[in-house]
């Protein structure tokens, strides 16, 4: 299987290869393009399916100010099939300031949101520290909502970076909430050269809200619905789409250990892969992997 390659790739080649942080990065003189493809893989335990789509990335970074950001993810789920599209902007101010602005519409599925938003705004502190705040609003089919709020600390040093957030999700209608915590560290300050990154993550909702986009990958831009809406926690999942519903009774502890790598192949080309382990507790284990193409121009 995909994410079992995958593990076994990036595990020996994360603790092995690190990007020199005395090396300068080269200043930007032009226009830089990548174009990601490729494709990831989730397997659960005790019935509930596997997860499993293609990603097309773009990303495209101007001489001044920060990158604008493009994506195409597909998902073919025990629930159904559907398409995520997003776009998005960082915008740069004052020295190591910056925020991040981003859409996204969800097509063919109830388990995707038809609309979200994206905000994330990271300030600097000085002295290498800065305060993250992220949140987003995630809207599916019977006007039902999921509002999310994370905020904590980071701290950047040569070569090496790390961060912590604590995060709430709302649901609405109904007013329900989650909580959770998330912890990443990364090795590697360009974005272009040899990275690592570890993410670790734990609470009630965590599994599909994690990463910035909202899915159990750094990579791959999932419902962003958190614990309680998609599928009911205490049923597997069918081959029928599960109704946006909150969870009956106590809802289960989460927890998700995601690894990334970036390897550059040429001054073209390069690889990302991650590989991701999940528990629901007493409801499903997952295993997941996904791997990138990486085209600069």
């Amino acid at each position: 299987m995909l994410w079992r390659s995958i593990l076994l790739l990036a595990m020996p080649m994360a603790l092995s290869a690190q990007e020199d942080p005395s090396l300068p990065e080269p200043a930007q003189t032009s226009t830089v393009t990548q174009v990601a493809v490729g494709g990831y893989d989730q397997s659960f335990s005790n019935g509930w399916g596997r997860w499993q789509g293609w990603t097309l990335e773009a990303t495209i970074y101007p001489t001044q100010n920060g990158p604008w950001e493009f994506a195409a993810t597909t998902f073919d789920r025990p629930e159904g099939r559907g398409t995520m599209l997003s776009a998005g902007k960082e915008l740069l101010f004052g020295e190591a300031s910056s925020t991040f602005l981003g859409l996204s519409a969800g097509s063919n599925s109830d388990f995707l949101p038809l609309f979200r938003a994206d905000l994330d705004v990271r300030l600097d502190l000085g002295a290498g520290w800065r305060l993250d705040l992220a949140g987003a609003l995630s809207r599916f089919t019977q006007n039902q909502e999921v509002r999310m709020l994370q905020l904590g600390p980071a701290y950047e040093g040569a070569g090496w970076s790390v961060s912590a957030k604590a995060q709430r999700l709302t649901y609405e209608p109904g007013g329900d909430s989650d909580l959770g915590g998330i912890l990443n560290v990364r090795f590697g300050r360009s974005g272009f050269g040899i990275w690592h990154s570890l993410r670790l993550a734990a609470g009630r909702g965590i599994l599909e809200s994690s990463a910035s986009g909202g899915g159990l990958s750094t990579m791959t831009t999932m419902s962003g619905s958190g614990g309680r809406f998609g599928r009911h926690a205490s049923t597997p999942a069918t081959s029928t789409a599960t109704p946006l519903t909150a969870s009956a009774g106590p809802v289960p502890l989460e927890r998700l250990v995601s690894l990334t790598g970036h390897w550059p192949l040429t001054k073209r080309f390069a690889l990302r892969a991650e590989a991701s382990w999940g528990e629901k507790v007493s409801t499903y284990v997952l295993w997941g992997g996904g791997l990138q193409v990486i085209v600069t121009f």
